[in-house]
């Protein structure tokens, strides 16, 4: 869930997972878990999987979040569970292309009245689905719900929780030629007529009536709530078969309700994954420091907040300082992406910065 470069698919991280995520954080005593994103595992051997899987548990990870579909975590699940770490099903959320060819209807049209579908933003592969879509909202609970009934998953981790980025991140702008000081009409999702009919009901205007649909709070709290709605639907789904939901958000509800529209506070999740990847941001220590303590003011006491770090990222700083800000600062733990690009003597910084947490 990123841990890319922010546009593009992350790979595998680190995660760490501390006790008393209500707001004290990882406290000394309280014992980190420790994750991995992880991906590729469909090519490697039982043996090759299991040897990994140990690798990681003796640097102090406790679970892995390997990407995949149902037959993948099928596979993975008994092996995983061999190695005495915890699973959770890494599955994107709303970036979802498999429906196009039969369902075209159901994906995000931007405010130029152009579908994903025909034309995706920024990338090819980002083919977002509409949030109010019934049908697409069934089609994403139903495979999270046969995932989730899988012996061995601990809990299903999504992905791709969000909109279109209508804003991308001030360092990644430049990339794609940008400058995003305000929202352009090609990244403005979702302009569908489901959409823009439940808000016409609710409110009496269609937002394409409007001058600038940008400046309607409205318009712009109807968007965060209808994907909240949905994705408040998809844990109680699999809830119900006894699983946990986690998932990898953007850094704090400040930025993320701004730039993809992602109001995670009300997603009702177990675990938060905030990406803090601090370069695309411009950000340092201090950034991290904020975006963690703006984060705990939301959690509640059953729910767990860790720490996403961009390997990348964190060696420009280095390891110690960047864990033991998130840690001090009230993060249960720490997400590195990727765990397979950590070093040896990283993982020795890594193991001092958490030793008094442990």
């Amino acid at each position: 869930m990123r841990r890319r470069e922010f546009i593009k698919v992350m790979a595998v991280t680190a995660t760490a997972v501390g006790v008393g995520a209500c707001g004290t954080g990882a406290e000394a005593g309280t014992g980190l878990k420790n994750w991995a994103w992880v991906r590729g595992m469909r090519d490697k051997s039982e043996e090759e999987i299991l040897e990994f899987c140990k690798k990681l548990k003796s640097n102090g990870i406790h679970g892995i979040l390997p990407e995949g579909h149902y037959e993948i975590f099928k596979r993975l699940a008994p092996i995983v569970k061999k190695s005495g770490l915890e699973l959770h099903t890494w599955r994107w959320t709303m970036n979802r292309g498999d429906y196009m060819k039969d369902h075209p209807e159901i994906y995000a049209v931007s405010r130029n009245g152009e579908s994903v579908v025909d034309k995706p933003p920024y990338v090819k592969y980002y083919r977002f689905l509409c949030p109010s879509s019934e049908k697409a909202q069934q089609f994403i609970i139903d495979d999270y719900v046969r995932i989730a009934k899988l012996d061995g998953v601990d809990a299903v981790h999504l992905d791709y929780v969000r909109y279109v980025d209508v804003i991308l991140p001030i360092a990644l702008q430049p990339k794609y030629n940008l400058v995003q000081d305000h929202e352009m009409p090609e990244f403005d999702f979702c302009y569908c007529e489901r959409c823009r009919g439940k808000f016409k009901e609710k409110y009496g205007q269609d937002p394409l009536d409007m001058e600038d649909p940008s400046q309607s709070k409205e318009w712009h709290q109807f968007r965060l709530d209808t994907l909240s709605a949905f994705v408040r639907r998809i844990v109680d789904a699999v809830h119900a078969e006894g699983k946990k939901v986690s998932g990898a958000v953007f850094p704090s509800p400040s930025i993320s309700r701004k730039i993809v529209r992602q109001d995670w506070p009300n997603f009702n999740l177990d675990v938060y994954m905030p990406m803090l990847y601090f370069k695309d941001y411009k950000g340092d220590l201090n950034w991290i420091k904020e975006r963690i303590t703006e984060n705990k003011r939301y959690l509640k006491p059953h729910q767990k907040m860790y720490a996403g770090l961009h390997v990348g990222h964190v060696r420009e700083i280095g390891m110690k300082p960047v864990v033991e800000t998130c840690l001090k600062h009230g993060a249960d733990g720490v997400t590195f992406f990727t765990g397979h690009s950590l070093k040896d003597e990283e993982w020795k910084e890594f193991a001092q910065a958490t030793a008094a947490y442990s």
